[in-house]
């Protein structure tokens, strides 16, 4: 079991410990609530560290990962960054990242336990060209910031990322290091990913809550992640999926040349709406359906729920799910069996919750 750097920092502080892809990370810090107002009217910190990171350097980098990978690579400037899905020859998503461009190198964040099988598909492609991957998960801590005050809080540390748009990031100096800020889209509010070497985690976490920022956990992430209506690799992405039926706007450039898996991709797109989308339920009760619990309409499958939370910002249970297009109607109810027991879910538009102004950039 993996370990983040701040593991004794997050012990002292009361932290319930949650094992996520053999690493173990707080859940919570005693109270969900709480962690999930400080986030709504504050800034919260959390613990990301287990993402995993892959540092991709030569001289064909951007142009080997512009032809694999579903999103536009090669006109991003450093300081830039993207949002693309790895695919197989099918068009199914073997692996989501977000790419970020810097001078010298490219760095891929990607889930938990996702960097052995990337690295190893993009190797197969990299046949005679200049590009050299690492495996820098545990070089890199990885720490967000998350909420209105976010930006006033790292701006306490002359970290300056007043005109950063989606996805970009500045290098800053943090007590003679470097670290990365990045505006990331892991919520509804106003979000970035900081990333800093290993040995100095503690002493920036340290900072960020002398700055006024609170302690929350991976618990309060998930309910805000789903209200917000973001996919997640391993909950609603895998290799079942195609971009167009979850992540089109997000993960795919029409606009592009060749990508790995890019035809199924385009006769989707040309064919009309997929036969599947992803979608919000409120479920009626209390109970959490199980993942890939089979939705019904009129006794016929009508699809299955990837990822469920108790709703704080939307009352009730809350689920995302794949739905068939012909029973893809806002309003209209389907049935889900949990517990042993058949309950109601409407079908509602994602997200739960609309992402507020952030004040700078789009």
């Amino acid at each position: 079991m993996s370990e983040s750097s701040l593991h004794y920092n997050h012990t002292s502080a009361g932290a319930t410990f949650v094992d996520v892809f053999d690493w173990s990370l707080p859940g919570h810090y005693g109270d969900v609530t709480v962690e999930y107002e400080v986030v709504r009217g504050g800034a919260g910190i959390v613990d990301l560290s287990h993402r995993g990171k892959i540092c991709m350097t030569g001289g064909d980098r951007q142009a080997f990962l512009h032809r694999i990978v579903t999103n536009e690579i090669c006109a991003l400037n450093p300081g830039d960054g993207t949002y693309a899905c790895m695919l197989t020859p099918q068009g199914k998503i073997i692996s989501d990242m977000t790419v970020n461009v810097s001078e010298d190198h490219l760095l891929l964040d990607t889930e938990s336990g996702m960097v052995p099988v990337l690295m190893e598909t993009l190797d197969r492609y990299a046949l005679m060209d200049d590009v050299v991957m690492e495996d820098a998960t545990e070089q890199w801590a990885l720490i967000g910031v998350v909420g209105p005050m976010a930006m006033e809080i790292l701006g306490g540390l002359s970290i300056s990322i007043r005109e950063l748009g989606y996805l970009q990031h500045v290098m800053a100096d943090f007590q003679g290091q470097t670290v990365m800020a990045v505006r990331s889209h892991r919520t509804a509010e106003t979000s970035y990913d900081v990333y800093v070497k290993t040995d100095q985690a503690e002493a920036f976490w340290n900072a960020l809550l002398e700055q006024g920022g609170k302690r929350i956990g991976l618990e309060v992430m998930e309910i805000l992640r789903i209200e917000a209506g973001i996919p997640r690799y391993g909950a609603e992405l895998d290799e079942r999926i195609i971009p167009n039926e979850a992540v089109r706007e997000r993960a795919v450039s029409f606009q592009k040349g060749c990508y790995v898996g890019q035809e199924p991709v385009v006769m989707m797109e040309h064919r009309g709406r997929p036969n599947r989308m992803l979608t919000g339920l409120k479920i009626d009760g209390d109970t959490l359906p199980a993942k890939d619990a089979v939705l019904k309409k009129d006794g016929q499958d009508a699809g299955w729920i990837t990822s469920t939370v108790h709703g704080m910002a939307v009352d009730g249970v809350l689920a995302l799910a794949f739905v068939r297009r012909k029973y893809m109607n806002v309003g209209d109810r389907l049935t889900v069996e949990t517990s042993g027991m058949t309950k109601e879910a409407e079908i509602v538009p994602l997200p739960f919750v609309l992402a507020k102004e952030q004040g700078h950039g789009t």
